[in-house]
């Protein structure tokens, strides 16, 4: 895990201390929480397209162009 340093108004820092102690969590964890419900899906996607470009490069003539992948399926896009 890494640390990182943020600045909330003080109103939504109140709040989320708040909601912290109603939860008995922590206001970091509460953030962990959102960014990751915000961000997620999209984090994940960088993830997969990363390993997928590493999987290219290590064997680019595994894989065909776009306009082969078009001719199998029969599409004109």
């Amino acid at each position: 895990m890494k640390r990182t340093m943020i600045y909330l108004p003080e109103e939504t820092h109140q709040g989320l201390r708040k909601l912290a102690f109603e939860n008995k969590t922590s206001v970091a964890d509460l953030i962990r929480k959102a960014v990751d419900t915000a961000y997620g899906e999209d984090i994940d996607d960088i993830r997969i397209m990363e390993k997928a470009m590493e999987e290219y490069k290590a064997n680019p003539e595994s894989f065909i162009s776009l306009e082969e992948l078009r001719q199998q399926k029969r599409v004109n896009v």
